[in-house]
């Protein structure tokens, strides 16, 4: 039987500037699937991950998706990504913010 497990990275923090959820260790699991949900008025934002063997130093993994201003949720799956994940939002800046939640769902 698998397990599954559901995380929240950021909940409802402002974005002013790149920005990196908390790492999350996830080595258990074989699928992750992120979402990222975005409140009020908000600039495009691109969503990317990144894995870790050590949840210290990072490298980016797989494609990155956006979430467009008129959008309120985007969802970054993946798959082969070791111990640690967590993602990189960019696109916010300090004259137009972003305020944010990142949920991360596993299985494995």
């Amino acid at each position: 039987m698998q397990k599954t497990h559901t995380s929240v990275l950021a909940r409802r923090v402002w974005i002013r500037g790149p920005h990196a959820t908390l790492p999350y260790e996830a080595g258990w699991a074989t699928e992750a699937v992120f979402f990222t949900q975005a409140e009020e008025d908000h600039p495009e934002l691109t969503i990317g991950a990144e894995i870790s063997p050590d949840g210290i130093s990072w490298v980016p993994w797989g494609d990155s998706v956006t979430l467009g201003e008129a959008d309120r949720m985007a969802a970054l799956a993946l798959t082969r990504f070791g111990s640690w994940v967590r993602l990189v939002l960019t696109g916010a800046s300090e004259s137009r913010p972003a305020r944010v939640l990142v949920h991360v769902s596993l299985k494995g």
